[in-house]
C-alpha cells in the first residue's frame, strides 16, 4: 500500500513538474514552494511583498507567452508575404513568358 501510494506520489510530481516546464511557470511554481517553507517567518511577515514578487513572477510568465504567440503570428504573416510575392513573381514571369512566345518559365529563386 505505502508503494501504490509512493508510486502514485511520484507519477503525480512528475505530471506537475512536466507541466510547470511546459507552461514556463517552473520558476513561480519553484518560489510558491520554497518561500512559504524555507522562509516561512520571512513569507509571515511580509506577506505581501511576498505575493507581490510572486505575482510578478507569474506576470512574467504571462509576458513570455505573449511575446512567443506574437513571434509566431509574425512567423505566419512573414510566411504569408513571402508566399504572396513569390505568386506574384512566377505570375510576371508567366506573363513574359506569353508575351514572348516561350513555352517554359523558370522557377529559380522563388523561394528564398
Amino acid at each position: 500500500m505505502l508503494f501504490g501510494f509512493l508510486g502514485v506520489s511520484i507519477l503525480v510530481l512528475s505530471a506537475v513538474l512536466r507541466l510547470t516546464a511546459v507552461f514556463r511557470l517552473t520558476i513561480p511554481f519553484l518560489y510558491a514552494l520554497i518561500v512559504p517553507t524555507l522562509f516561512r517567518s520571512w513569507f509571515y511577515s511580509h506577506t505581501a511583498l511576498a505575493c507581490g514578487i510572486w505575482y510578478v513572477l507569474l506576470a512574467l510568465t504571462l509576458l513570455s507567452w505573449v511575446v512567443s504567440l506574437l513571434r509566431k503570428v509574425w512567423e505566419l504573416i512573414d510566411e504569408h508575404r513571402s508566399e504572396r510575392a513569390a505568386e506574384e513573381l512566377l505570375a510576371y514571369r508567366i506573363r513574359k513568358a506569353r508575351e514572348r512566345g516561350e513555352t517554359t518559365v523558370s522557377t529559380e529563386d522563388l523561394y528564398r
